[in-house]
């Protein structure tokens, strides 16, 4: 028997806990290439051939200590059984040929599909962008009394509407400001020239406050 190195040994020169291991082992080469037993449904089925699967073909981690260990115990070579069923794996029809339940590895295609999916090359990882932070825009000065007070003193010298916003670096309500341009003209605190369309202090009120 593959897993048995004291095959042709009498029975009685074997110690129970041997057994029991070289039972274990077993298992695990009918769960991964025969017929899976003690399972009641496929989903069952499919863990315990991949429960097999990794404990007989995994080079580090848990599944391999355990395998190791089972194998020292009864004097078996871990590595090397592992060597034998990946070389079954690969496609070596031969490496099982000393396992003397042979007729019963009936699902050695299941397994190798196992092994080609295990080794198949892995998707890249795709990076997520992290988006760029956004700004939120500023709130604009909408209060009438100070967008009056913002926009008055800039008109002592001709101003459009576009020049107005930029001297504000556009902080003050489009809104507010027209109104409060439009009381300024209809009050006659301001003018507007026609032509230029630009905003500026009427005369008589220049006038006067340079006077004060």
């Amino acid at each position: 028997m593959m897993t048995d190195p004291t095959h042709g040994i009498h029975e009685a020169r074997r110690q129970p806990e041997t057994d029991l291991i070289l039972a274990v082992l077993g298992r695990a080469i009918l769960d991964l290439f025969g017929s899976v037993g003690l399972t009641s449904n496929d989903t069952e089925k499919d863990n315990a051939r991949r429960d097999a699967f990794f404990f007989l073909t995994e080079k580090t981690g848990p599944w391999a200590r355990r395998r190791r260990d089972l194998c020292d115990a009864v004097g078996i070579d871990g590595d090397d059984m592992r060597d034998r069923v990946v070389r079954v794996l690969d496609g070596d029809a031969l490496a099982l040929d000393a396992y003397e339940a042979r007729s019963l590895l009936t699902h050695i295609g299941e397994a190798r599909a196992l092994w080609i999916a295990h080794n198949a090359p892995k998707p890249a990882r795709r990076t997520r962008t992290k988006p760029a932070p956004t700004t939120q825009p500023r709130a604009k000065v909408g209060k009438y009394a100070d967008v009056r007070a913002a926009l008055m003193p800039l008109l002592n010298r001709p101003m459009t509407f576009k020049d107005l916003v930029l001297a504000t670096n556009g902080d003050l309500s489009d809104t507010v400001m027209r109104d409060v341009l439009r009381t300024a003209i209809a009050k006659g605190e301001i003018v507007q020239d026609p032509k230029t369309w630009e905003y500026r202090t009427a005369p008589h009120k220049a006038v006067a406050e340079a006077a004060a």
